[in-house]
């Protein structure tokens, strides 16, 4: 009886949040059964939202909408995981190049990678693909596109494959936050004010170099900024035409 009563209250909760949903939402996802694209949606606060009819467009969707959000970072962080950042900021990175290298074993990497189920390959490639599609508007149309970071540097951002993909966790989760946090550093840095300004002001100073909330920091999009809904036909590109730095 438990069980009934929680399922009908469950259904009922499903079926108030699909009255209630933006109508935008539900007919992006009954466009989906009319054809084979990837739809982004961009909720009032800025968040995308993916709608695809399998994984791989999920995660194409995904990484489309990374690349449109985070295309700097995102080639940075490709970068430091993979010992390529004195290719662009130059030689005072040679040294940083050769630690991260020596850290991890490219074939080993692919070769787990080509042993994964198509199901598993299909995230890999979704994602790079989802970010070549965005980079290669972005080369397309600099002008408009390119962040000003790429110019402020003076470089290109470059294609991914399903290996650099992977290389963002083996990189990040494995190699540079596996084993390390910031709870004895920032110890360290509070003790060290405090001897400076006394523990009142170095609190105070604490919290404002150290913050857990920033109520500044805007959480929305402009008001006057129109939602923005994409429409993307997945493309498998060919990796012959994916030039890399």
């Amino acid at each position: 009886m438990k069980t009934k009563k929680f399922l009908l209250l469950l259904l009922s909760f499903i079926i108030l949040s699909t009255l209630i949903i933006d109508s935008a939402f539900a007919r992006f996802r009954f466009s989906l059964k009319e054809r084979n694209e990837v739809i982004v949606v961009r909720d009032n606060f800025g968040v995308p939202h993916v709608y695809a009819k399998n994984i791989y467009g999920l995660y194409y969707g995904y990484g489309y909408a990374i690349a449109t959000d985070r295309l700097f970072q995102m080639e940075m962080a490709k970068r430091t995981v993979l010992g390529k950042v004195s290719e662009v900021l130059g030689p005072d990175y040679i040294n940083f190049d050769r630690s991260i290298r020596s850290n991890y074993s490219p074939s080993s990497i692919q070769m787990q990678l080509d042993a994964l189920p198509k199901k598993y390959k299909d995230i890999f490639e979704g994602y790079a693909d989802g970010m070549n599609a965005r980079i290669k508007e972005v080369l397309a149309n600099q002008s408009m596109l390119l962040p000003k970071q790429f110019k402020d540097y003076d470089f290109l951002p470059t294609y991914w494959s399903p290996f650099d993909v992977a290389m963002i966790f083996v990189g990040t989760m494995c190699n540079r936050f596996g084993d390390f946090n910031t709870e004895l550093d920032n110890l360290a840095f509070l003790n060290s004010l405090e001897g400076v300004y006394g523990e009142e002001m170095a609190w105070k100073i604490f919290n404002q170099t150290k913050w857990i909330n920033d109520p500044s920091a805007p959480t929305t999009i402009m008001a006057d900024d129109p939602i923005i809904t994409k429409r993307i036909t997945p493309i498998r590109l060919a990796k012959q035409n994916l030039k890399r730095a």
